[in-house]
């Protein structure tokens, strides 16, 4: 049995079982968004460009935040990140001014996830290459089982003005209606 520290989660990890988590936060509302450099990908004038911005600049409007557990993962590309390409015209419209999607990869490889998906810019990239800010979030999980490592856990929220308003959160990498863009959108209608 391993035990060992991974961001503010205790974990005991036992050959036989799945990762269980002891006294484990999880991202919630009412949460202020840490105060880092986060490294953004978007398209901007029909490129697209790697900025490294502040997250309160990021954060100070009304946006989606979803994470995702990676790049060119099956569901991440053919589901839950183009589900909100699509409906961006209808986020913007529930006073949504950004997407931007969360996940544990180096930038060399969110670029590309970028480009391969699409979305004139409607959907912004965090790439949170060493997970510093996936952790201070506590949106992390651990599957290293899967020879994945520490990723950002599936989930979506609401933030205005650098504070959590709506929090949609599985809990692990599956993918159930929850974090769904029509969750979010129902949301707005509230």
């Amino acid at each position: 049995m391993l035990r060992s520290l991974v961001g503010s989660e205790m974990c005991i990890r036992d050959s036989t079982k799945s990762l269980s988590y002891f006294g484990k936060r999880y991202i919630s509302v009412g949460q202020q968004i840490p105060k880092c450099d986060l490294t953004i990908v978007e398209k901007q004038g029909g490129q697209w460009v790697k900025n490294v911005v502040s997250s309160d600049t990021v954060f100070r409007n009304k946006v989606v935040l979803v994470g995702y557990p990676g790049a060119f993962t099956p569901s991440c590309t053919t589901q839950h990140i183009p589900e909100y390409i699509k409906e961006s015209n209808q986020l913007n419209q529930g006073g949504v001014s950004k997407v931007y999607a969360l996940a544990v990869n180096d930038v060399f490889v969110v670029t590309e996830f970028a480009q391969t998906l699409g979305g004139d810019g409607s959907v912004a990239y965090i790439a949170d290459g060493s997970g510093t800010f996936t952790k201070q979030l506590d949106a992390g999980c651990d599957l290293s089982a899967k020879g994945l490592g520490f990723r950002t856990r599936r989930f979506s929220a609401l933030v205005e003005n650098g504070k959590i308003t709506t929090v949609n959160d599985e809990k692990g990498p599956g993918m159930t209606d929850l974090s769904r863009v029509s969750n979010i959108l129902g949301q707005l209608k509230k």
